[in-house]
């Protein structure tokens, strides 16, 4: 029974795209197999593509959050989306553009540690989510944190934690493609030994 019910529609299908001769139209190969559209145009079967572009997506780093504000003012500030830089192929926002040219001028001094991660998931290998308004900075390197106990247990022992994070970082860091070396950079972008630091 499956075996007639295939032929019947294999058939059909072969009609439909064969159609009544001359005014047959099919836009393309693809289109057929993805059609999003199809329509009766003098006898004829007309498959087509949508043709929507498809949007960029932005990866915008610490939700919008000025990086340099972190280190040079000590608190989160909100950036200005129409002030931005990428950078390793994060985006990021500024709430001026003086801090704009300093991030420009060395922007591995303000990236946030182990890809925006919360620093004390890392110690327990887990890549969580962090809220940038949890934060600490220990000599002059950013580190967040998802909540307000996660920022208290991993300062607690600051130096430990880290070490354990970027131990774990290089081993559950995102991979990140190196145009130069044609080849993934492990960790992505930041590693223990200062590297994009």
């Amino acid at each position: 029974m499956k075996i007639l019910v295939r032929s019947l529609t294999a058939a059909l299908f072969a009609a439909t795209i064969a159609g009544n001769g001359i005014g047959t139209a099919v836009a393309s190969e693809q289109s057929a197999l993805n059609a999003n559209q199809t329509g009766r145009a003098g006898g004829a079967t007309i498959l087509a593509e949508n043709s929507t572009k498809a949007k960029k997506q932005i990866k915008v780093m610490l939700k919008g959050y000025d990086p340099v504000a972190y280190v040079k003012q000590g608190k989160a500030v909100r950036g200005n989306a129409a002030i931005h830089t990428t950078y390793n192929g994060v985006t990021y926002f500024f709430a001026s553009t003086t801090d704009k040219k300093e991030f420009d001028k060395s922007p591995s001094k303000y990236e946030p540690q182990y890809g925006g991660y919360c620093a004390n998931g890392l110690t327990r290998k887990e890549r969580n989510a962090s809220d940038p308004n949890v934060f600490y900075v220990h000599q002059g390197k950013l580190y967040v944190c998802s909540n307000p106990t996660a920022l208290k247990q991993f300062s607690s022992k600051v130096d430990v934690n880290i070490a354990k994070a970027d131990k774990n970082w290089l081993q559950i860091g995102e991979r990140t493609y190196n145009a130069e070396t044609r080849d993934f950079d492990r960790p992505w972008p930041f590693g223990p030994e200062g590297g994009a630091q």
